[in-house]
């Protein structure tokens, strides 16, 4: 088992957050509409980008299992809706994921592949009891 730890700390301008995450330090914002500063992405643009950059990262991992595979580009296209109530509060209600290999492998074998992945990412696993998710794979 892994402890990962994130710490986020609220700065004086608009909505911005400091975000240390090991030796990385980035910024969570809000748009200027909303009373950001728009000085980086939405916390659920990060949620989003998080299963986008997981997938990814599972592709190439799955990749490295089978020797006759040659995978030459792999990307996640993800996009999520939102709900907001009348508190003032919202959550994500679905997720849309597209999967893109640039690779050796087509049809059923293709198909088999994507499905690895989807099953061995650890953000997906994760999010998936909780929030509707849709899966698309291209040819």
């Amino acid at each position: 088992m892994a402890l990962v730890e994130v710490k986020a700390a609220l700065r004086p301008a608009g909505d911005q957050v400091q975000i240390q995450a090991g030796e990385h330090t980035y910024l969570a914002d809000e748009p200027v509409r909303k009373g950001g500063t728009d000085a980086g992405p939405t916390p659920v643009q990060y949620l989003l980008s998080s299963i986008g950059a997981c997938m990814s990262i599972t592709a190439r991992y799955v990749a490295s299992l089978h020797e006759d595979l040659t995978l030459a580009h792999f990307s996640a296209d993800v996009s999520g809706r939102t709900k907001g109530y009348p508190d003032g509060s919202s959550n994500v209600i679905d997720i849309t994921i597209t999967l893109t290999a640039d690779c050796n492998w087509s049809g059923d074998q293709l198909h088999a592949y994507y499905d690895e992945v989807v099953t061995k990412c650890t953000v997906h696993k994760t999010l998936a009891p909780g929030v509707p998710m849709t899966l698309q794979y291209t040819e």
